[in-house]
């Protein structure tokens, strides 16, 4: 294990800029496994995905909706942004929305998809809605892309919205997560036209190429699948713990080993140090997409990248994934505790105590940070979101830590905000609220300092 160099870190903050620009155009079942703690949900998505050529789908998705609340429902609100995602480029139709044969009324705006309902939906009860459409996927777009033959499919389908004294609908925002989805089911079965690698958010089994298939998953939150030209793919499999990490690099890469050895080294510390893993598999694939999804991260195939991007996606799977939060309102509750987490691992993996907080400060010095940390999303600018989010607020809790414990608290902490809220939503005030009990004292001026009271 080496350190970074000055030279080489100046070459990384330098592909950070790069990595923001492009988040900014880019932003059985998984339930038989090894926790029983995994919880029943209230929305379950049956989707059959047919591709009869590279890159033009055919999709069906039965999506029961149980309202879990305490109040009725007299509409039902998606997020669709497909289209929001690629203005210029992705093309999805809906051909029809339909209740037990019904045509229904919809109206779709900015990414949000709303369904009247023919009667109000009481506390309890389900409603199953039927969307059929189609859904072109182009060449060198954001998430929902494809490369050649290879096809990444990110916030590809109707995806319930929280409901939260109403609808958590806002328009689509692309310096980062503006959609909000809760724990749900998945059942989703696939013909394609060829064979392909298959690296999803449900427990895909040993890597090996199939022309079609069915896929089971519990407590997912959004459903990512990538179907993976073989002849372009060097794959590596390892265990860590209970879970198996599975590694996809381009053919001609020379960094898998490194990737794959980086991959353990960070999962097993997050395991050991902040909570299970109660998933079977977790996939990586190095495509420079940069970016988290339940049981999948896409991740950098550029070794200067390696420790602050792969090593931060994973970390998300613990904050964003596991816990879960409003990322429009409150994007730190998981960026800014996923790069502090990240940051304490590589202050233990290079034998630094403050090493691994390189990133957060090259992200804080390119700008001026907000005030506030808990600003919604469309009230930050690009370059202030990243100072802020990645930058300042990590940049916070190690100051905090380094008078409270150091790494070893911060760890402690950590781990009892997962145990506390592992499966939940978590909101700024119950954040507030955890904090504040969890240390002596009154941390008040601590919290306003970067959260609005």
């Amino acid at each position: 294990m080496k350190k970074i160099s000055a030279a080489s870190f100046a070459f990384v903050v330098v592909l950070l800029a790069v990595y923001a620009i492009i988040h900014f155009y880019s932003d059985e079942s998984a339930g038989e496994s090894m926790n029983n703690s995994i919880p029943s949900n209230g929305a379950s998505y049956v989707i059959d995905l047919e591709m009869p050529e590279v890159g033009g789908f055919q999709v069906s998705a039965e999506i029961i909706v149980t309202n879990d609340s305490q109040q009725s429902w007299e509409d039902l609100a998606f997020f669709f942004v497909p289209n929001e995602m690629n203005k210029e480029s992705v093309d999805a139709e809906i051909e029809s929305v339909s209740v037990g044969g019904t045509q229904m009324d919809y109206e779709l705006d900015s990414g949000g998809l709303f369904i009247e309902l023919e009667s109000d939906l009481a506390p309890g009860d389900q409603q199953t809605l039927l969307f059929e459409y189609t859904l072109d996927v182009p060449e060198d777009s954001l998430r929902l892309t494809r490369a050649g033959t290879n096809i990444y499919l990110a916030h590809w389908y109707p995806m319930l919205a929280e409901y939260d004294a109403g609808w958590q609908v806002n328009d689509y925002d692309p310096k980062g997560e503006s959609y909000e989805t809760g724990y749900g089911d998945y059942t989703v079965t696939y013909r394609l036209p060829g064979e392909y690698l298959i690296a999803t958010s449900a427990p895909d089994g040993p890597v090996e190429a199939s022309t079609s298939g069915t896929l089971t998953g519990k407590a997912i939150k959004d459903f990512y699948a990538a179907f993976l030209d073989p002849a372009d793919w060097q794959v590596a499999e390892r265990k860590s713990g209970d879970t198996e990490l599975r590694i996809f690099v381009p053919a001609q890469s020379d960094i898998l080993e490194e990737t794959a050895s980086l991959s353990v080294e960070s999962f097993a510390f997050f395991e050991e140090h902040i909570g299970d893993y109660p998933f079977e598999e977790l996939d990586l694939i190095a495509n420079d997409g940069y970016m988290e999804y339940p049981n999948i991260v896409e991740v950098p195939s550029d070794e200067a990248l390696l420790d602050s991007i792969l090593v931060h996606e994973i970390a998300h799977q613990w904050f964003y994934y596991l816990v879960s939060n409003d990322p429009y309102k409150n994007a730190w509750l998981d960026e800014s505790l996923t790069e502090f987490s990240t940051a304490l691992f590589l202050n233990d993996y290079y034998s630094d105590e403050d090493g691994g907080f390189q990133t957060a400060q090259a992200y804080e010095a390119s700008t001026t940070p907000k005030p506030y940390a808990d600003m919604a999303l469309d009230e930050f600018d690009t370059a202030s979101y990243y100072a802020t989010i990645y930058g300042k607020v990590p940049l916070l809790l190690k100051d905090f830590f380094d008078r409270h414990g150091g790494n070893e608290a911060a760890q402690e902490f950590l781990a009892d905000y997962y145990e506390e809220f592992q499966f939940r939503r978590v909101t700024k005030q119950q954040f507030r609220d955890f904090f504040e009990a969890y240390f002596e004292g009154d941390q008040q001026e601590f919290l306003n300092s970067w959260l609005q009271s």
